[in-house]
């Protein structure tokens, strides 16, 4: 069995991996929460099944847990500054207090003018290192017109054109 790379070297090396921006959203005893994260993937069309890896220091991991349902909200390239107020630990109680919020089926927070949300209701989940990974059974969706994503690049956040390429 080999020995893994170091955690700053994985780091580092991770940077060069663009990947979509999200926000992933709960509900729990009628307190919302939210994280931005970049660790989201289809997992399978039928049924329709997505999976997240959230850290379990995370205070949106606990909120999935006790609720069983998340919501993934795609955002969109003009949306940096919800998915920068999302990741600020002090900035927890003003995540919420701009953007049009409501929910779908699971009563989980939708970002209604995100690219597109997954309404999930929680599947599976399974422990690996720091982080659960989530399998979310999507039961609604919302998606607003055609928008360019908001990517994750080199510690940044950038735009592609909606038809790059």
């Amino acid at each position: 069995m080999f020995d893994t790379v170091s955690e700053a070297d994985f780091k580092s090396a991770m940077k060069n991996l663009a990947a979509g921006v999200t926000l992933i959203t709960s509900v729990s005893n009628a307190q919302r929460g939210g994280m931005t994260a970049t660790a989201v993937c289809s997992l399978s069309a039928a049924p329709a099944q997505l999976v997240v890896c959230v850290n379990r220091q995370n205070s949106t991991h606990q909120m999935i847990v006790e609720s069983r349902k998340f919501c993934v909200n795609v955002l969109a390239a003009d949306q940096s500054e919800v998915a920068q107020r999302f990741s600020n630990h002090l900035a927890r109680a003003e995540r919420f207090e701009s953007g049009p919020w409501s929910m779908l089926k699971t009563g989980a927070p939708v970002l209604m003018d995100a690219l597109v949300a997954f309404d999930c209701e929680l599947g599976e989940a399974i422990e690996s290192g720091t982080h659960s990974i989530f399998v979310g059974r999507v039961v609604d969706v919302h998606a607003r017109e055609q928008s360019a994503p908001l990517l994750y690049y080199r510690s940044g956040y950038a735009g592609i054109s909606a038809h790059a390429g």
